[in-house]
């Protein structure tokens, strides 16, 4: 019997009727290595070469996707998504990302629309330049921003800066926000930094929190005492190994607000001593069951929850 194949229209259908690809939406492709912003985009051998060049092809609202072939892609200015857009590494490894997206500017991702979507990526700072890898939500409020398989790598040297994935406006902020099987590492600060106004109904679970500096903190709390956005924060199932003297989960200051009450669950801690895995000054609440393992006695519950 002979091997049928697929015409590109039937292929883009059936990859639209996946659950990551809206099937109202258009698929964009890009490889760094054969393709070339002259192409049109629409085919595997009809290629973009940048991902920026898939962005301003794409058309807000409707859920287009950006398929990107394996390699290094190396930018000079910050992506800065349409909404409901979905960015997917054509090869998906959570360990070791097949695309990277490698900068040495002050953001790399800047994302201020709702609805994206980014799937088996790795942001790479190239530089000291680099204040954040991903920042979301800086100038607008915004929904459903998701990041899944992918990693946050800066440089083991860039201790004045180097935020992986910065949730922070001051008057603005992310509501769904999920970070899922992803990997920070080798950043000089905090790895996850939340603002003031705090992540409501987000989810950040399955990741690994390598920290690298004793300025470094894994998820990091501003003060959200007047936050009112929300609640129902999720941070459950995630790693955090210590290198240095950081902080696993830091909140900074003042009493957790009236609506930003979230649970932080089984969570693991590695060469955290029990006392600097993690400060919940103004989250006493939230703590349940979370182990930090240490030389001393193999390991303590660190449920501070009651």
């Amino acid at each position: 019997m002979g091997v049928s194949r697929f015409g590109q229209v039937q292929a883009d259908a059936f990859l639209g009727a996946a659950h990551d690809n809206s099937p109202f939406g258009k698929i964009w492709y890009v490889d760094v290595t054969n393709g070339s912003d002259g192409n049109s985009g629409e085919a595997p051998d009809e290629a973009y070469a940048t991902i920026a060049q898939a962005i301003t092809s794409a058309l807000a609202t409707r859920g287009d996707s950006v398929s990107i072939a394996p390699g290094t892609y190396s930018i000079t200015a910050a992506l800065s998504p349409k909404s409901n857009m979905t960015f997917r590494a054509a090869v998906v490894n959570q360990q070791v990302p097949t695309v990277t997206i490698q900068g040495n500017i002050t953001n790399l991702l800047t994302l201020n629309v709702s609805g994206c979507r980014f799937v088996g990526l790795r942001f790479l700072s190239s530089g000291n330049t680099s204040a954040n890898l991903a920042n979301v939500s800086n100038t607008a409020s915004i929904d459903g921003a998701t990041f899944e398989d992918c990693a946050f790598e800066g440089l083991v040297s860039n201790t004045t800066q180097g935020v992986g994935l910065r949730a922070t406006g001051a008057t603005t902020f992310p509501r769904g926000l999920v970070v899922r099987r992803c990997r920070f590492s080798r950043l000089g600060r905090s790895q996850l930094y939340v603002g003031v106004l705090g992540i409501p109904d987000a989810k950040i679970e399955d990741n690994s929190f390598v920290l690298w500096s004793n300025l470094s903190a894994g998820i990091a709390f501003s003060n959200t005492v007047n936050s009112q956005v929300g609640t129902g924060y999720v941070i459950r199932n995630n790693e955090f190994l210590n290198s240095s003297d950081g902080v696993g989960i830091r909140f900074i200051g003042g009493t957790e607000g009236a609506h930003t009450a979230g649970i932080i669950r089984n969570n693991f801690f590695a060469y955290f001593a029990a006392t600097t895995a993690f400060t919940q000054n103004s989250a006493t609440r939230s703590f349940i069951n979370n182990y930090v393992g240490d030389t001393g006695t193999g390991g303590t519950l660190a449920d501070v929850g009651n």
